[in-house]
């Protein structure tokens, strides 16, 4: 399906859909009606933009440099997450986190096969959520079961072959998340999740959903090898785990009583919050992916 694209291709599908979005919002900006909603969008999606431009570049040379690209996301990611779920104080714990979570990830692409490796963390990732809610309070299931283990699974699948299938389940995110954030914007004006995630609108969900399906279907039409309910059914379940991961980020934000993750980029926050729904998704993927090989 997807997997079968070749990199370069889907790097091109990504700047494509970015010179879209510029489009699109250029318009919706010198339309009276749209045109206060969509100016403010303008800073974010230049700051998009480079997010695209550098991960895009990650995956066009992706045997070089995507192990260095993903042990500096988990240290990162693992780093943020632990300072927040440990505060006040817990700079040496983070610290900690992040070392074990990098040394765990070189072990396993060093000397497992990605396959048995995503395998091995999916176990771990289960036993952890049934700890977390059993547990509540056990801060250690906690940061496994979001986002040490799905992380790890994510960047071990990531240099196992498979960055064609996960660069697309990021365009397919980044077109969910823009456009949701476009038609909340302008559209918006009931919340989905007023406690957990208040700038969420059920308007921006539904346009983001709308634009994600008819951008899998517009792939699958320009792709004769990807089937249109293939594609559709990867943009679906992309857009399920985008929600899942983005909330989980923000239940653990909300419960630590900080808006942000340590903040790397303007008007985005931590790399926590930039790709939390990836590493929700991806994680997700990786498992799937490690079960269709051993099966």
């Amino acid at each position: 399906m997807i997997a079968a694209q070749s990199t370069l291709g889907v790097v091109a599908a990504a700047l494509a859909l970015l010179s879209l979005g510029y489009a699109i919002v250029g318009a919706m900006s010198i339309v009276p009606a749209t045109s206060s909603g969509a100016r403010k969008i303008w800073p974010i999606l230049n700051i998009e933009a480079a997010i695209v431009g550098s991960v895009c570049t990650v995956f066009a040379f992706a045997p070089v440099l995507m192990p260095l690209a993903c042990l500096g996301l988990i240290l990162r990611v693992v780093w943020e997450a632990a300072s927040v779920r440990f505060r006040p104080g817990g700079a040496g714990l983070a610290i900690v986190w992040a070392t074990a979570a990098g040394l765990g990830f070189l072990l396993l692409i060093l000397l497992v096969p990605w396959g048995w490796a995503v395998a091995l963390l999916a176990l771990a990732w289960l036993a952890a959520m049934v700890i977390r809610l059993t547990r509540p309070e056990a801060a250690a299931a906690d940061l496994f079961s979001f986002p040490v283990l799905p992380i790890l699974a994510f960047g071990v699948s990531c240099t196992g072959g498979n960055e064609a299938l996960f660069l697309a389940a990021w365009i397919g995110i980044e077109t969910f998340d823009s456009y949701a954030l476009l038609a909340g914007k302008v559209f918006g004006r009931h919340k989905a999740f007023p406690a957990l995630s208040p700038n969420k609108t059920i308007e921006g969900l539904a346009g983001g959903a709308i634009m994600l399906v008819l951008t899998a279907g517009g792939a699958a039409l320009l792709l004769p090898s990807v089937a249109s309910g293939q594609a559709i059914a990867f943009a679906l379940l992309i857009g399920v785990f985008t929600v899942i991961g983005d909330l989980t980020a923000s239940h653990l934000k909300r419960r630590a009583g900080v808006k942000d993750y340590p903040q790397l980029v303007p008007h985005q926050g931590g790399l926590f919050d930039i790709f939390d729904s990836w590493i929700a998704t991806g994680g997700a993927l990786a498992v799937v992916l490690a079960v269709a090989g051993l099966a």
